[in-house]
């Protein structure tokens, strides 16, 4: 009788053709294998528990022995150990007759697994996804939902929890932004996202951790968005962490969010909402947008208007979204565009009626929409930071001003225009006095002190002075880099109209700016490398600021402060856009996925194309 293997003790068979790691959890095919990969997978993953099989110690020293008689066979052995071989599930390279067949099984495994980010677990069952990879790989099992779950849930998970931590061991200064997003049942997403920028000036931006949620209570909400930090499984040292950013619904009961997006969102909500005249054309576009939608018929002949009468390529009313935050705005834009035919239409039918000053309206309002929606778009970036929002929301506060008094000839949006700039006044007032959004905007060499006023300009004076005499210079040289310009034709290109008025406001305040340069006048060190920045002339703003500081070693002293500083976001709004591209995880929930699971995988999908990039 042949004596068993004592590597048995750290496996089980899970099947006749399957061992299971009792360490890990991970499976091997032993199918016509024997014990070989076992004792390869203990090499390289537990060289603790390895070193205890005695049989495979002599092995390793025999083998060694035979390879090199000249040299020592401790020494080999000890290199064999601190260096074991690279485990084949990792690598797809088995140094002791790893079969093909094994090899094919593990990769086939973990990418099968990887679909799940993107797909539910629903589709294994699908007779039609099994007959496609029967017929691409007819030798591959289909395993379990439940196989792959594990896949993700452990190894992946791992593997993407350890990237994690590497990528915050990068950053000397984080900033931290806690997002809340509720679906239409009573599931919604919470996440914590972190962002830094690195020693050599690449910006960094990644998910720490991810909720599936579905309290039906906000009491249960609030709880877990004060356990989010503590509870996370990344430390994170409290020196590194610089600010919070929360978003709306995250934030604490009667504050307003730190998150600049729903800040805005919040403006135009509340402008609309006291505007009674523009809330009842909205409505009657509503019933408009509502009958073309329910009446195929109609649809039709709408078409044929377009089409036949008005020799236009046909435009077809679509329901917008009512989640997006600006589906009143976007519904009216896309009515405006078909205005000629749907007056057609109106004449013909029983369709209530939109009429000429209301066509007006609809158009000025658009008008003064439009910067909102651009600077929307831009704060959404996930790589725009806090120091975008000051310039911004006076340029946006320029284009309302204008719009008040050019719009006067319409109530209605004139009206419109004036709350929606009382609105941002109250809403942004705190950034002219929030350290964070100053010292952002004066670090940031595309703005510098252009928006401030001389208030402003001694505070960020007075807070750079106290940061620069905490921070030790660094001791590594920067490598200087050759700034690349942006060609000015790509400006022109751009119509943004927001784009317009801040290049106007730039060039308008460059005198102020230059005058601003003499504050720091000094002997000082630290104020007389200031005045050299001040002096700067401020940069495009198409080149990217991060590039600007890493070319300019001249300023390391600044670096770690620009670092802190400009790693604030402009927004919190993650959680959004991940749960809408994950139906298909909380389709999973309700067939049996738990949450635990569920938030690991949302982990996993969130960070897995950013962290792969950067292997």
């Amino acid at each position: 009788m042949s004596k068993k293997s004592n590597v048995w003790q750290f496996f089980y068979k899970a099947s006749d053709t399957v061992a299971t790691c009792c360490l890990c959890q991970r499976n091997y095919s032993r199918k016509g294998r024997g014990t070989t990969c076992l004792r390869n997978h203990l090499k390289s993953r537990h060289p603790a528990e390895f070193l205890t099989l005695s049989e495979d110690v002599k092995y390793v020293v025999k083998r060694e022995i035979g390879s090199s008689p000249s040299q020592h066979p401790t020494a080999k052995l000890e290199l064999k150990l601190d260096e074991p071989d690279p485990d084949p599930l990792e690598t797809g390279h088995g140094n002791f007759g790893d079969s093909e067949d094994f090899l094919m099984h593990a990769r086939c495994d973990e990418k099968m697994a990887l679909m799940f980010l993107t797909q539910s677990f629903d589709l294994i069952d699908g007779s039609g996804f099994i007959s496609l990879i029967k017929t691409l790989q007819p030798r591959y099992v289909i395993h379990p939902k439940s196989y792959y779950e594990k896949i993700l849930c452990q190894d992946v998970f791992r593997r993407i929890h350890s990237q994690i931590k590497q990528q915050v061991d990068l950053l000397d200064a984080i900033s931290l932004s806690i997002s809340l997003w509720w679906g239409g049942q009573a599931e919604g997403l919470l996440s914590l996202s972190c962002s830094g920028i690195t020693r050599d000036f690449r910006y960094n931006s990644f998910m720490l951790r991810c909720e599936a949620i579905n309290y039906e209570t906000a009491t249960k909400v609030s709880s877990s968005i004060l356990d989010l930090i503590p509870t996370l499984t990344i430390e994170l040292p409290k020196d590194k962490i610089y600010c919070v950013v929360r978003d709306e619904l995250s934030a604490a009961p009667g504050s307003l969010p730190d998150c600049s997006v729903h800040r805005l969102q919040m403006c135009v909500r509340f402008a609309l909402q006291s505007n009674e005249v523009l809330m009842n054309l909205s409505s009657k576009c509503k019933q408009i947008v509502d009958h073309f939608a329910s009446s195929k018929v109609a649809h039709d002949h709408l078409k044929f208007i377009q089409k036949m009468r008005l020799k236009r390529d046909p435009c077809s009313i679509l329901k917008v979204a009512s989640s997006k935050w600006n589906a009143t705005f976007q519904m009216m834009a896309r009515l405006l565009r078909m205005k000629d035919a749907i007056t057609l239409y109106a004449e013909e039918y029983s369709l209530i009626q939109i009429y000429p000053d209301e066509w007006v309206d609809i158009d000025l309002c658009n008008k003064v929409m439009q910067p909102c929606e651009e600077i929307i778009k831009i704060w959404s970036s996930p790589t725009t930071s806090a120091s975008s929002v000051i310039p911004l929301v006076a340029a946006l506060r320029d284009s309302l001003r204008t719009d008040v008094h050019n719009y006067v000839s319409s109530v209605t949006i004139s009206s419109f225009a004036r709350k929606l700039l009382e609105e941002l006044e109250m809403k942004f007032s705190h950034v002219t006095s929030d350290t964070k959004f100053l010292m952002a905007t004066y670090l940031d060499p595309r703005y510098k002190q252009a928006f401030f006023t001389e208030r402003e300009e001694q505070l960020v004076a007075n807070e750079i002075l106290m940061q620069l005499t905490r921070v030790q210079e660094d001791p590594e040289g920067q490598p200087l880099m050759k700034m690349i310009k942006v060609s000015s034709s790509a400006s022109l290109k751009n119509e943004s109209k927001i784009d317009s008025i801040l290049d106007t406001m730039l060039t308008n305040g460059s005198t102020n700016s230059q005058q601003a340069t003499t504050s720091f006048g000094s002997q000082s060190q630290i104020k007389n490398l200031l005045y050299l920045y001040n002096s700067e002339p401020r940069i495009g703003r198409e080149i990217d600021p991060l590039m600007w500081w890493k070319s300019n070693a001249k300023y390391s002293a600044m670096f770690p402060i620009v670092r802190r500083f400009l790693s604030v976001p402009a927004a919190s709004i993650a959680s959004e856009g991940l749960f809408k591209e994950s139906s298909h995880v909380y389709n999973d929930i309700h067939m049996g996925l738990s949450l635990e699971n569920a938030s690991k995988i949302l982990l996993i999908k969130s960070n897995f194309n950013m962290i792969t990039s950067r292997d």
